[in-house]
């Protein structure tokens, strides 16, 4: 397999978005900021050396940062959730922005099968969101503050929309970029 490939910028987005995730959850859990920026910074520079467009990726990124604000402060405000290393209650912390940018910038890559496909992408969104949420209330990355159901409930719903919504952003970009694999 070629370095510079469609192929390795999927494959390798896949891999290195699940690292992310570990990174990120995990060193939340241990009290530490820096794995979850350092997971990203590799994330991203992966899918640019092999062949990923630079201002379509940046342009997932900062959209899926600011999704990932509006939602996540809207979640805050509920009095469902902490998480660990919120430096203010009333924002997200950098761990859980980091898995926004590189969750967003996936769509490009390992994710982009759910263009188009709403319903299946809120499908997705919904129960993946739920599954993954209840993953990190288990390694100990927040803490449900009202029971485990209600946010579960909460955060399926909520990210029932939003990935469309990333989804659709990403063939909006795909459209923009055409380096971005189809």
């Amino acid at each position: 397999m070629k370095l510079r490939s469609p192929l390795s910028a999927i494959i390798g987005n896949f891999v290195l978005f699940q690292l992310l995730w570990f990174a990120a959850v995990l060193g939340a859990a241990e009290g530490w900021h820096w794995p979850a920026p350092l997971a990203l910074a590799a994330l991203l520079i992966w899918t640019h050396v092999t062949g990923g467009d630079l201002r379509a990726d940046l342009r997932l990124v900062l959209l899926g940062l600011g999704t990932g604000v509006v939602f996540e402060v809207l979640l805050l405000a509920t009095g469902l959730i902490r998480y660990e290393l919120q430096w203010w209650a009333a924002l997200p912390p950098l761990w859980i922005l980091c898995l926004w940018a590189g969750f967003a910038q996936s769509f490009l890559y390992s994710l982009a099968w759910m263009r188009g496909r709403w319903l299946v992408a809120a499908v997705f969104g919904g129960v993946g969101a739920a599954m993954s949420l209840f993953a990190g209330l288990r390694f100990g990355a927040a803490q449900p503050l009202q029971g485990e159901v209600p946010l579960l409930v909460l955060y399926g719903i909520g990210w029932a929309l939003l990935v469309p919504w990333l989804a659709w952003l990403a063939a909006d970009s795909a459209e923009r970029h055409p380096q971005v694999p189809a």
